[in-house]
């Protein structure tokens, strides 16, 4: 990867929709892959709700992500897991201000690659997340990077 340039627009908007489209696999129905385990739960009006699990596989030994959902609303920290059973990343999404997580994203070998904060917004027509702030990098040894910055999704100038 290379960290700390600018992207040309086209390789912005792909890394958005890929943002985008991991979330809203997070949000979509049991009945898609990954499985979901038999002892989650829904609440009185069929949203998610409770400790959530979901697997890769049928046999449920490859976890591809764990969490909490209160009321059909992902709560708490958040863990997505590759294929491999290795941790790709962790959300924790906030309380307060509503609607917005912490992410942290990891190398292959298991240490931190970057980590910033991000929104997502739910509409009936839709829904959008994207990245803003702060976005620290590190380089497969641990060694900090230069910082990204974000604004509504779009990446800024390299910090210095």
């Amino acid at each position: 990867m290379n960290y700390g340039r600018i992207y040309p627009a086209t390789q912005r908007r792909s890394w958005r929709l890929c943002h985008l489209l991991g979330l809203i696999v997070c949000l979509a129905s049991c009945a898609t892959l990954p499985l979901g385990h038999p002892r989650n739960h829904l609440d009185a009006e069929s949203k998610r709700h409770g400790r959530w699990r979901e697997y890769f596989d049928a046999a449920e030994t490859q976890v591809a992500n764990q969490g909490r959902y209160r009321h059909g609303q992902p709560v708490g920290q958040w863990r997505y897991y590759a294929p491999g059973r290795m941790l790709e990343h962790k959300e924790r999404y906030l309380r307060s201000p509503a609607h917005q997580l912490q992410l942290t994203y990891y190398h292959p070998n298991g240490r931190l690659a970057k980590s910033g904060q991000a929104r997502y917004i739910l509409r009936a027509d839709g829904g959008r997340f994207y990245w803003f702030g702060e976005w620290k990098q590190y380089t497969d040894a641990g060694k900090p990077l230069l910082s990204e910055y974000y604004i509504n999704g779009l990446l800024q100038s390299p910090a210095r």
